[in-house]
């Protein structure tokens, strides 16, 4: 019988927790957006881009949306949940072209 240090060290391990963490993640998705354990997390995350990734981006890069598309994805997680909500970013990420001025109001 293989021993668990032996068991970690093969791939199949690691492809089992993958799938399993994507089917909870997938079941979460299915929930009410408020109670979403999924929506949270992706909402923690853009909260730490923001903290700590957007001073030193902001030199280089403006949104030309208002709100700012990070804000936008987490007013759209929190309200449609995170399938819905990252549809939503997707799409507002994609129109974002010179052609849109800077300053332009788009909520979700």
């Amino acid at each position: 019988m293989p021993t668990l240090r032996q068991r970690l060290r093969r791939p199949e391990t690691y492809l089992i927790a993958y799938a399993g963490l994507l089917l909870l993640a997938t079941a979460d998705s299915f929930r009410p957006p408020q109670q979403q354990l999924t929506a949270r997390g992706y909402i923690a995350a853009v909260r730490g881009y923001q903290m700590w990734a957007r001073p030193t981006v902001s030199r280089y890069i403006r949104c030309r949306y208002r709100p700012t598309c990070s804000e936008y994805s987490i007013q759209s997680v929190a309200r449609y949940g995170i399938r819905a909500g990252l549809v939503h970013t997707w799409r507002r990420l994609r129109s974002c072209t010179t052609a849109v001025s800077p300053g332009t109001y788009d909520p979700p």
